[in-house]
């Protein structure tokens, strides 16, 4: 994946991974997870545009998750509530 900050930056915030440099303000990172979801997961948490360059099911991941975020946003989200 290419992020869209600077590979210092998400450095400091990745232990289990490999950052290179792509610029002053754009990195590749490179992680492995157990699912493709997870995987998209611990990426969304950094703030910033993401380019995916393989494999579709990461992409794939990344849709999904987006649904499930705009469920949630617009108050819909299938869990229970606890309120």
């Amino acid at each position: 994946m290419i992020l869209d900050l600077p590979a210092a930056t998400v450095a400091l915030y990745t232990r289990d991974g490999v950052v290179e440099e792509f610029g002053p303000d754009r990195c590749r990172l490179t992680l492995g997870s157990w699912a493709w979801p997870s995987l998209a997961a611990a990426v969304a948490r950094f703030d910033a545009d993401i380019d995916v360059i393989g494999p579709d099911e990461l992409t794939n991941a990344f849709a999904h998750l987006a649904r499930r975020f705009t469920r949630t946003a617009a108050g819909s989200g299938t869990a229970a509530s606890t309120s």
